[in-house]
């Protein structure tokens, strides 16, 4: 088969300069997101890159947190006692805010700029920081996953791809464009309230509008949203105030116990785009960055390699994603995916070779342009090498299992599910169903969680894999 120079785009900037922006409106934009200007690079000219995004004004602010502050428009449903409540459980957590800060910080300039972009209240950038404690590998026991917790079915429909090799709902910058664009549908379903919209993003569209049949006509004197009234779930009731009063500290954190560290209003990650699959330990080396660190920028590959159809996004600080393009300009697209040689030995099936080298049966047929499963002994088979022996569950590596867990656990300062899961080679979705948690939950020191069941259920889907 001849082979061809790879042809790639790199992105300009996914959106215009904080100084072109216009000002921030309480009134909710009828014009969705733009597609982003891309510069083409011209094979027969030197490469050349976007120019740097443009300084800050002197008024533009230096600090995410602030630019969140300033656009905060939902301030009449603050002084809810409910919100109140909610209020105490973030105050003095410093171990939670330093968590979810520095996994929110390669992201939160781009949350922060498409919700901005669509004159959207500013206080549904703080949506994955309660749905999903700012973690794309989030996974729940509803089934929904990424930062901003799409089910399947709702995520395949707002256009986020699902297959072996990817999971868009994990993708920062593309799920939250279709978090987005399914909030603006839910605020105009229910007649633009937005504490309504973010009632029906939790529980669905049918219970909100259940419970408004129900719910008797009552007004209030104070303007709060109609949601205060609703018979909803308790998850439902106490999401929406979690929300608010996230927002409370995040506008005055010292008042409430908490330090939020600067994330600076810039832009931090650039896209790459390919027209060929590639492996993703090779794009770490030509990039010169740690493989897991692109990996955690790219948290929708759930695969060795990025797809093998269509083009695709890598995305990286600046000069990691300069440096990548231009490699990637003077490489042929054949050695972009590497591969082992494996000797066919009597009684071989595709599908024991794939399970045995952690494939799929699909990608050594593409690999080998077999047609069919027919295989002959003494014949070798290319088997994509990739990082195959990476890819464990989420949140777990080979070489964290140190610990075997214990019937329940005593939480201590500084835990959080997460860590909890890691340390213990569990599932965190496992120990909140177990336990009887909502997703995101602030453990508390001292709190009793049961691990027994969660221990049960990683080994067997473990073993059923």
């Amino acid at each position: 088969m001849a082979t061809r120079p790879i042809s790639l785009l790199l992105l300009s900037f996914l959106f215009a300069s904080c100084s072109s922006l216009p000002p921030s409106s309480q009134v909710r934009s009828n014009t969705g997101l733009g597609a982003p200007e891309q510069i083409i690079p011209d094979a027969s000219a030197t490469p050349s890159l976007p120019a740097p995004r443009d300084k800050l004004s002197p008024e533009d602010p230096t600090d995410v947190w602030e630019r969140l502050r300033n656009g905060f428009t939902l301030t009449v449903n603050y002084g809810h006692p409910s919100v109140a409540r909610q209020l105490k459980r973030y105050r003095q957590q410093q171990d939670y805010f330093d968590l979810v800060r520095d996994r929110s910080q390669p992201f939160l300039f781009e949350v922060v700029e498409q919700v901005e972009q669509r004159g959207l209240p500013l206080e549904l950038a703080l949506i994955p920081f309660v749905e999903s404690a700012f973690n794309p590998d989030a996974y729940s026991h509803r089934n929904a996953a990424g930062l901003w917790q799409f089910v399947s079915a709702t995520g395949r429909s707002y256009g986020l791809e699902q297959t072996w090799w990817i999971d868009e709902r994990r993708d920062p910058m593309k799920a939250t464009r279709a978090a987005l664009d399914y909030l603006e549908s839910l605020y105009d379903e229910f007649d633009q309230d937005w504490l309504l919209a973010l009632a029906a993003y939790n529980t669905g569209s049918g219970n909100v509008r259940r419970a408004l049949r129900k719910q008797r006509k009552t007004t209030n004197d104070q303007g709060y949203s109609r949601f205060w009234e609703l018979k909803l779930s308790g998850e439902t009731r106490d999401h929406i105030p979690r929300i608010l009063a996230l927002a409370l500290v995040v506008e005055n954190p010292k008042e409430h116990g908490i330090e939020l560290l600067p994330i600076a209003n810039k832009k931090y990650l650039y896209p790459v785009t390919l027209s060929a699959q590639i492996d993703l330990s090779l794009a770490a080396r030509l990039a010169d960055i740690d493989l897991n660190t692109l990996k955690s920028l790219n948290p929708q590959y759930r695969q060795w390699a990025t797809p093998p159809d269509d083009s695709r996004e890598l995305y990286l600080p600046e000069k990691e994603s300069a440096r990548l393009f231009k490699v990637l300009l003077t490489m042929d697209e054949s050695t972009l995916i590497t591969f082992d040689r494996y000797s066919i030995k009597s009684g071989d099936t595709l599908g024991a070779i794939a399970r045995k080298f952690g494939t799929r049966v699909d990608v050594l047929q593409r690999a080998n342009s077999l047609n069919g499963s027919r295989i002959i002994a003494g014949e070798s088979l290319l088997v994509p090498r990739g990082e195959v022996s990476d890819f464990s569950p989420p949140n777990i590596k080979n070489d964290d299992v140190s610990k075997i867990a214990p019937p329940s656990y005593t939480v201590r300062r500084g835990d959080n599910l997460w860590s909890i899961a890691r340390r213990y080679n569990l599932y965190s979705a496992d120990i909140v169903r177990l336990n009887n948690l909502s997703d995101g939950e602030i453990l508390q020191p001292g709190q009793r969680l049961l691990l027994r069941n969660a221990r049960e259920n990683a080994v067997s889907t473990t073993n059923s894999d």
